[in-house]
Formats: C-alpha cells, sequence, structure tokens
C-alpha cells in the first residue's frame, strides 16, 4: 500500500477538469491501468473519448492522478456516473467516496434529484465487479433493474440508483 488512510485528508486534492484533452488524458491514464475492468479496448475507446463532453472530476494525491469521475446528465433531474477509475493502489483509501461526495455537491447545486450508475452485474461473478458494486451500496445505490442484455450476454448490467 502507498499510502496511509490518516493522511489522506492531507494529500487529496478533488478537482474539476474543465479542458476536453484533460479529461481524455486522465480518462486513458487510468483506465489503461485497470484492465481487470477494462478489459474491452472498444469500450475504453468509447470512454475516452466521450469522457471529453462529460462533467469531470479527477482526484490527486501528491500532485499524481489517482481517480476521476465523469458524469453525464440525460434529464434535467438525473445524472449518470459515465465512468470511473481510482488507481489500484489507492483502493480502499476513501478517494471514491471523498470524489463521490464532491460531484454529490455539485449535482445538488445544480437542482438534480437522481444519480444513476451502470454496473456488472453479479450474475457474471468478479472479484473487482463484486467490491465495486459494494463500493456503490455503501455509498446509498440501490439496484433498480438488471440489463441481461444491454452489454450483451457475456456482461449483464446492473443499473443502480442513488437519491440526492
Amino acid at each position: 500500500m502507498i499510502l496511509q488512510t490518516d493522511r489522506l485528508e492531507i494529500n487529496l486534492k478533488i478537482k474539476k477538469i474543465k479542458k476536453r484533452t484533460e479529461r481524455s488524458r486522465i480518462c486513458k491514464e487510468i483506465i489503461e491501468s485497470l484492465p481487470d475492468w477494462f478489459g474491452i479496448e472498444s469500450s475504453n475507446h468509447e470512454y475516452i473519448e466521450k469522457s471529453a463532453d462529460t462533467d469531470f472530476y479527477a482526484a490527486y494525491m501528491f500532485g499524481k492522478e489517482v481517480g476521476f469521475f465523469s458524469v453525464i446528465s440525460h434529464f434535467p433531474q438525473t445524472s449518470e456516473i459515465y465512468v470511473c477509475g481510482i488507481l489500484s493502489d489507492f483502493h480502499r483509501l476513501g478517494i471514491g467516496r471523498e470524489l463521490l461526495q464532491v460531484v454529490e455537491e455539485d449535482l445538488r447545486k445544480n437542482k438534480k434529484k437522481f444519480l444513476t450508475v451502470k454496473t456488472l452485474s453479479s450474475s457474471y461473478p468478479d472479484k473487482g465487479y463484486a467490491q465495486t458494486r459494494e463500493f456503490y451500496k455503501a455509498c446509498g445505490f440501490i439496484p433498480v433493474e438488471e440489463f441481461k442484455e444491454l452489454w450483451g450476454k457475456e456482461n449483464p448490467c446492473l443499473f443502480m440508483v442513488k437519491i440526492l
């Protein structure tokens, strides 16, 4: 482990990224370092490209980008976590929670009522995604529906929602 959690507050910085090229670059660097979560090259390319046009929040530790959340809005009262990731060495330190808290504060200021996310369903056993689902549940997301063919039969999608 690189960091101690008691040092998190001192060193963590979260910024909303304004430049399109910066959003794509950060997304690319982080998801390419997480092959267990981002193993489909065509999906990765789409995430990298589309994240440039989202609300984008990056987490920095010791001046280095360690995580991000990319958020899109479908309707005036709802937003979705489009893609997000935290470098593996920085998992379980509270960075995702801190990022999510900043995102939620921003969404509430903009009169959003719901935040949604899609993730791999438990119908497909995967240790990493089991942790991902637990993270979302611990942060107040509720499973709503499973879409068995949205991403193909081999990647069942779990749709989750959180009231803001």
